[in-house]
């Protein structure tokens, strides 16, 4: 019989966190610092260092918290409308251009 072989809490802290910083493109030292005040959190993590239960609820709370703004960022994007650039024109550069498209032969 195999045992599955399940991860430790710190290993998913760890791989959560990890994922999060390849999806982003965040830099190690910019995450620490704005999830938990700490530009070298990544750095202790990596080298074996436990945080704190205090630091791992303000970093996964970061991870929900941009993820969520990411997804309403994307669902805003979604719905935009698409809007032809003549439209943005000034008036008089729209008319030329209405003229020379009837003066062109066809």
């Amino acid at each position: 019989m195999i045992i599955p072989i399940m991860k430790t809490l710190t290993e998913q802290f760890h791989s959560t966190v990890e994922e999060f910083l390849e999806r982003t493109g965040f830099k190690p030292t910019e995450f620490g610092r704005q999830s938990a005040g700490d530009p070298s959190v990544m750095l202790n993590l990596r080298r074996g260092r436990s945080p704190t239960l205090a630091t791992v609820d303000r970093i996964l709370a970061f991870i929900r918290e941009s993820d969520a703004a990411a997804s309403q960022i994307a669902a805003r994007e979604s719905r935009s409308i698409e809007v032809h650039p003549i439209s943005f024109m000034p008036r008089s550069t729209s008319a030329r251009m209405r003229e020379s498209a009837r003066s062109t032969p066809a």
